[in-house]
């Protein structure tokens, strides 16, 4: 068996994930130096994979071995484990997996324990400074909670995953602020005031610091934006919505006693990317890729794109509003084509009312086109995309994509 048969092998292992303190009792044993990791949670609804991106940044600017754990993916398996935006070898992982499936096997970890389990042993071999851990369903029964953490983050929260999480955005900000633990320090960027006041009953309940993290106010000019922050005015040549999770980022670091100076602070920003957000995979003519795989998703990506005249590709998963993110896209362009791609829990495409093609027609279709091109919902969508375009043994020249494995 190779290593890519062992990730498929986990990846069918997607069940409920076990009780967060029978979790724990296994990482405590089998990875007892876990607590000696310097670790930072970060939950929320849209945001956390860029919240986490700009921590391992500054972290790295501040001169700290930074690890990530995050997930999905979109090309390959090992994107979820990187260090210092370098993923983790095949090497690596298959020789992780191999010591470790005897474990997952009997006690019967999930794909996503397995992951966090990977993550926290090559942490350790590697010896990094910091740790990020990405939330990956909602945030009180996540895997990740069962762990120590110098500090709880929560970005945005929208809804998603009503059936699990709840069909309010109070239920869900219950949910999430699940992550807060005694005396630990929470950050939050939310700014709506009933979501607000659920994240303070669950602060005073656990005793937590609960800090807010507000959007500055912002000018633009020449399509690059302008801001105030600490000690200078910062160039932000990224969508306004970043601009959030980068000062989200950096509040939690000040909080946690940093000094984050404006030279650092600029160098981060223009060191700045993140795969399969508002991406330029073609530049003439343009093709631009976006995971913007919910409502509020969606409203970010076309408040930064303002206009589009070119065409749009979309296609999103079961358990979103479609139709309400197809409506908001048509505030850009009547242009709009679904596309089905393979996953169990794609939308019924055919009940909106759309042209819809296949993958290789889109492949066709972009190659010879003279239009822009917008592709954007699902994560997974958009990472078929960008390895349909990259060609199977070519994903490393994807622009953005750190090169390691075409595992998957």
């Amino acid at each position: 068996m190779d290593l890519y048969d062992k990730i498929l092998k986990m990846e069918k292992q997607k069940n409920r994930n076990m009780d967060l303190d029978a979790f724990r009792h296994l990482v405590d044993t089998y990875l007892p130096d876990h607590k000696k990791l310097k670790m930072i949670q970060v939950a929320g609804t849209n945001g956390k994979g860029s919240t986490c991106t700009w921590l391992s940044l500054l972290l790295q600017k501040l001169g700290f071995v930074t690890g990530v754990f995050t997930s999905p993916h979109l090309i390959c398996h090992n994107e979820r484990i990187s260090i210092d935006q370098a993923m983790i070898s095949d090497a690596d992982l298959e020789r992780l997996i191999d010591r470790y499936m005897p474990l997952f096997e009997e006690k019967a970890f999930t794909m996503f324990e397995m992951d966090l389990f990977l993550a926290l042993a090559y942490f350790l071999e590697r010896k990094v400074d910091y740790a990020i851990m990405e939330v990956g369903l909602g945030g009180r029964l996540d895997a990740t909670t069962a762990l120590d953490y110098q500090a709880t983050l929560l970005t945005h929260i929208g809804l998603e995953h009503t059936e699990i999480l709840g069909d309010t955005k109070e239920k869900i900000a219950w949910e999430k602020s699940g992550i807060f633990k005694p005396g630990t320090p929470a950050l939050t960027c939310e700014e709506d005031p009933d979501c607000q006041a659920v994240l303070e009953q669950r602060a005073r309940q656990v005793r937590c610091p609960l800090y807010y993290s507000y959007m500055p106010f912002y000018e633009e000019w020449e399509h690059k934006l302008f801001f105030e922050y600490r000690d200078g005015t910062l160039v932000f040549d990224h969508p306004a919505y970043q601009i959030k999770n980068f000062v989200l980022a950096c509040d939690t670091l000040y909080h946690l006693g940093f000094r984050l100076r404006y030279p650092m602070l600029q160098e981060t920003i223009d060191a700045f990317s993140f795969a399969g957000r508002c991406m330029v995979l073609r530049k003439d003519p343009l093709i631009l890729v976006d995971g913007a795989h919910n409502e509020d998703g969606i409203e970010a990506l076309v408040s930064s794109l303002k206009t589009w005249d070119g065409d749009i590709y979309f296609s999103v998963l079961k358990e979103k509003d479609a139709n309400l993110m197809i409506e908001t896209l048509k505030t850009l362009s009547d242009s709009i084509t679904l596309v089905n791609f393979e996953n169990d829990r794609l939308y019924p495409l055919e009940t909106l009312g759309y042209p819809i093609l296949s993958m290789d027609t889109l492949k066709e279709r972009l190659s010879s086109t003279r239009r822009p091109s917008l592709v954007c919902g699902s994560l997974y969508f958009v990472g078929e995309v960008m390895k349909l375009l990259a060609g199977p043994q070519d994903t490393h020249s994807v622009p953005g994509y750190e090169a390691g494995s075409p595992s998957r």
